[in-house]
This record gives C-alpha cells, structure tokens and sequence, in this order.
C-alpha cells in the first residue's frame, strides 16, 4: 500500500470534500443550537450505583452518524492510522524507573493509542493482530505489518481472568450496558 499525495488528507477550502465536511459541522452546529427540526433534547439520568449523572440526547446520533461519516470520506483511515501512530511518545523506550503517576498517565495514554492503532490498520487493510509473548511482564504484544515494516509494541495483560460467564451472559451483559451508557 503506497500513499500518494492525493492520499492525504484534506485541509484545504478549495478541497471540495474539505468544503463538504466543514458544511456539515456547520449545519450540525446549528440545528443543535437553533430552532432546527432536529434540534436534540434529552432526560437527566442518575445512575444509582455509581451516582454519575448523564444526559441522555434525542436527536443527535443521526446527526453525529452524518458527520462520522463526512469525516471518513475526508481522511482515509491510512491517514488516521499514521496520525495514531505519530501521537505514540517514541520516548518511551523500555521505561524501568519508578512508576510515577505521569508515567503511569503516559502508559495509558500509549497503551490506548496502540489499540486504537490496532483498529485502524484492520480497516485501512494493514495486516495487524495480537500475539503473546510469555517471557515478557506486559505479555500482550500488537503487531502491524505497515509498508514500510513490521512494528509491534508489548501491552500489559488484562488483570483478571475469565470470570466463567456464558455466551448468553456475555450478550446480556453487553445488552444492559447499551442499556446503561445509551437507554433504552
């Protein structure tokens, strides 16, 4: 896979997709907060356990589906992997001091990065999956296979194990959290 310039992504006003994605923002921006048709309202919703409020929107994922996907059609996801990839701190080489908070924050700020890397190549079609390597502490390992040559950086595992649940569980489980994060 080579990028050409064409490629790239798109940031100037002549660029009719750019123009396309800017009128999008636009329109979004004010049916949100004008008198639209569309303009989305919602309920206030406590969770009991955890006593975080959160604001339920009506009318805002079409909105935000239409812009999801004007924003797509501006950036290739081979644009959206390499700007990823950059944002990964290449000075974290093989860190073995204390564990500060900071490091700690930039860990999982990396960590986070990298699975988000993982997503993007599978859709911008780079080779990419997860291995496992038992002689290292952090023994999840992501692997790309860009054009240019294989990266791969260690992750820690996850810290508990399978807690025995059932494909059933696992589908209901999911189905309450939709439940939870979105209503019903």
């Amino acid at each position: 896979m080579t990028t050409t310039r064409t490629d790239q992504a798109r940031t100037t006003a002549d660029d009719p997709e750019f123009t396309a994605l800017i009128a999008t923002v636009e329109t979004v921006l004010a049916e949100w907060t004008g008198p639209g048709p569309v303009r989305p309202h919602g309920v206030a919703h406590q969770d009991p356990r955890t006593g975080l409020l959160t604001w339920h929107l009506r009318g805002l994922p079409a909105q935000l589906d239409h812009l999801h996907a004007a924003l797509h059609a501006a950036e290739p996801a081979e644009v959206r992997l390499a700007r990823t990839l950059a944002a990964i701190d290449p000075s974290r080489h093989g860190h073995t001091g204390p564990d500060t908070p900071q490091i700690t924050a930039a860990y999982a700020q990396r960590n986070a990065l990298i699975w988000n890397a993982l997503a993007l190549a599978h859709e911008a079609g780079v080779p990419a999956g997860v291995g496992h390597d038992p002689t290292d502490p952090r023994p999840v390992v992501v692997y790309l296979e860009l054009p240019t040559g294989q990266v791969s950086w260690h992750l820690p595992a996850h810290p508990t194990g399978w807690d025995g649940h059932s494909t059933t569980a696992k589908y209901a489980r999911t189905a309450a959290f939709v439940d939870l994060a979105v209503g019903p």
